[in-house]
């Protein structure tokens, strides 16, 4: 018997690699000492939730990355797929710095008709 559960499928490969490449990163810092505290990251605010999307409420929270040319990226939810559980596949839309959407990277819908 299977589990039923909410599954969140990210976003595609090519917008993981765009953010880690044009996202601005921010470096936690140590509230004691001042120094750095593990990788730094993408400068992500929360803009919305798709929490109505999973199975019990449980969907991700959409995000805005800043991108290092002054525009953003937003992550919306391109699909959802019920299989045991609805399957959540996010999507990536980029704005360049007038608020004008340049460019959207999405799965290909062959990856979503396996899930």
């Amino acid at each position: 018997m299977g589990i039923r559960c909410t599954q969140l499928m990210g976003l595609p490969k090519e917008a993981e690699v765009f953010l880690a490449h044009y996202g601005k990163k921010t470096q936690a810092a140590c509230p004691h000492c001042g120094g750095a505290i593990g990788p730094a990251r993408s400068e992500a605010t929360i803009y919305a939730d798709a929490k109505r999307q999973g199975m019990f409420d449980d969907g991700p929270l959409l995000h805005d990355y800043a991108l290092t040319d002054g525009g953003k990226a937003r992550e919306i939810v391109q699909a959802v797929v019920r299989s045991s559980g609805p399957c959540i596949f996010l999507a990536l839309d980029i704005f360049n710095p007038a608020g004008k959407c340049i460019r959207e990277i999405r799965w290909p819908q062959d990856a979503i008709d396996k899930a």
